[in-house]
């Protein structure tokens, strides 16, 4: 079992790198009004790059036997994750305001990558 988790934690880091980078350049050139941050192709890179992320996500969850009401940086990173979810298809879209989302989901980003990695929801404050 320990070869799985090492295995398992070292895909889902390098996929969650993976689409912090993406969304990085994608946001920022959501914010010049590039085109192909919307391209078919790099959609389905995004979407293929989430899947994976939900599919690690959920057998380390499943694996650990964590538990979100008992585990407070879990609970912590999944509403993270959501808050995340709905910035970034506000910061990628054509919204006026689109830089407050982008902005907030960088924080959201950077919220749930300590939270995982501290395994602390208050980040030691």
């Amino acid at each position: 079992m320990d070869w799985f988790y090492v295995q398992m934690v070292q895909t889902h880091a390098l996929v969650a790198w993976i689409t912090v980078g993406i969304f990085t350049v994608r946001g920022a050139a959501a914010l010049f009004d590039a085109s192909w941050r919307m391209d078919y192709r790099l959609l389905a890179i995004v979407f293929l790059a989430y899947l994976l992320l939900v599919i690690s996500g959920l057998s380390l969850w499943a694996l650990m036997h964590h538990n979100p009401i008992y585990d407070g940086w879990l609970a912590g990173k999944l509403i993270a994750l959501i808050i995340y979810a709905f910035c970034a298809h506000w910061a990628v879209s054509d919204h006026p305001y689109r830089a407050v989302g982008y902005g907030i989901s960088l924080l959201m980003l950077a919220y749930a990558v300590s939270a995982a990695t501290t395994r602390q929801g208050l980040l030691g404050l």
